[in-house]
This record gives C-alpha cells, sequence and structure tokens, in this order.
C-alpha cells in the first residue's frame, strides 16, 4: 500500500512548529538604550573667609559652610551652597562681625583620576554683612548690608568609598559693605573650604525595559 503525502498536511505541520517560536520573538521586545541618571550629594564643612576692611587690613572669619549639588554628566553639576562665618572681636573694638552668604551655580569636573576629581565653579547670590569700619583713630562706623554677591574658584574632589567625599575648595568672593565715608563698596574677598560629603545617589546607568 502506498501513502500519499499531502502538501497541505506538510505546510500545516511547519506553521504548528513555526508559530509558537514567532509568538516568542514577538513578546520579546528588544531592550531600550541604557540612560545615565543624575548624582545628588550633600556636605557641610569649615570656612575661612579673609575680608578686606577699608582704612584697615582685613578681618579673619571663620565658620560653617553647607551645600548640596546634583550631578548632571561626568563634566557637569548644579551646587546650591550657604555659609556663615563670624569673629567675635572685629578690629579689637570687642564686637562681633560676620558674613551670611548663599550662592549657586554650574560646577564643571575638567580633570578624573581614579577618585580624584579637579573642579571649576562660578557663583551667584546675595552676601548679608554686618561689621565695622574705622571712620578715624578712635572711632567706628557700625552697620548691617545685603547685597549681591559672586564667586570664583576651584578646588579637588575625592571619593572615599561609595558614599563620602572630602573637599577642598578656594574661591575668589566678591562681595559689598560700607566704606570709611558711609558710602557702599565692592569687597574682594577670599575664602578656603574644607568640607564632608555624603552621596545619596551615584550616577547609574538605567534600564528603559
Amino acid at each position: 500500500m502506498k501513502k500519499i503525502f499531502r502538501p497541505g498536511k506538510i505546510w500545516c505541520f511547519v506553521l504548528l512548529l513555526v508559530a509558537p517560536a514567532l509568538a516568542q520573538n514577538g513578546l520579546q521586545s528588544p531592550p531600550a538604550p541604557a540612560v545615565m541618571g543624575p548624582s545628588y550629594d550633600v556636605s557641610v564643612g569649615y570656612t575661612n573667609l579673609m575680608m578686606p576692611i577699608p582704612g584697615a587690613k582685613h578681618v579673619l572669619l571663620n565658620g560653617l559652610d553647607a551645600s548640596g549639588s546634583i550631578g548632571l554628566s561626568q563634566h557637569w553639576a548644579a551646587i546650591l551652597e550657604s555659609s556663615f562665618a563670624r569673629t567675635s572681636n572685629d578690629l579689637s573694638t570687642g564686637h562681633q562681625a560676620y558674613m551670611f552668604n548663599s550662592q549657586s551655580g554650574p560646577v564643571f569636573y575638567p580633570w578624573e583620576h581614579g577618585n580624584t576629581r579637579l573642579l571649576l565653579r562660578g557663583l551667584g547670590g546675595f552676601a548679608m554683612i554686618d561689621g565695622g569700619v574705622p571712620r578715624d583713630a578712635n572711632s567706628y562706623f557700625r552697620g548691617w548690608l545685603v547685597r549681591p554677591s559672586f564667586a570664583f574658584g576651584g578646588g579637588v574632589e575625592r571619593a572615599v568609598g561609595s558614599q563620602l567625599l572630602l573637599r577642598v575648595n578656594a574661591d575668589y568672593l566678591r562681595t559689598s559693605f560700607y566704606g570709611a565715608t558711609g558710602t557702599v563698596q565692592g569687597q574682594n574677598n577670599l575664602r578656603l573650604t574644607m568640607s564632608l560629603g555624603f552621596r545619596l545617589q551615584s550616577r547609574q546607568h538605567r534600564s528603559g525595559r
């Protein structure tokens, strides 16, 4: 007895084998390209400020600095920083002097090696200064003033482990205060900051699936 193979049955058998494979491939969509998410960190530290005084040399202020930053890419970040520095004996008058400064702006990382990065930054905001200015050898003019402030500088950042950061920044800080005649004039300050940072979230590759 001869068996007759019909083409229709062969195609049905092929479709039964191929259909599950096609269905499985249709359900598995290609993975979406990975994207880079931002990083977040906060820091607190010590700041030292050399503030010039008209008619005198300068006043050294010491205090605290606190900041928070967002890492937008490998080379760019944005920072919000506030500091408060004071002295208890302004120009040996027995009165305190202080500066509260709050600024924000971009940070650029031009070089990185291992866990160490160099940074450059430009900040803008406002400063509130309270202090005294000598009028003559026997009298002082005292007051407080709030004016815009600007800072330009750089520093070094080093990661210690996966979450801790050490930073050292040096900035030229431009502020305004009263002169000996009571008029407002610009001040050229030098600020040094050493801080310990805590990384809340690292920059990671996230899948889009």
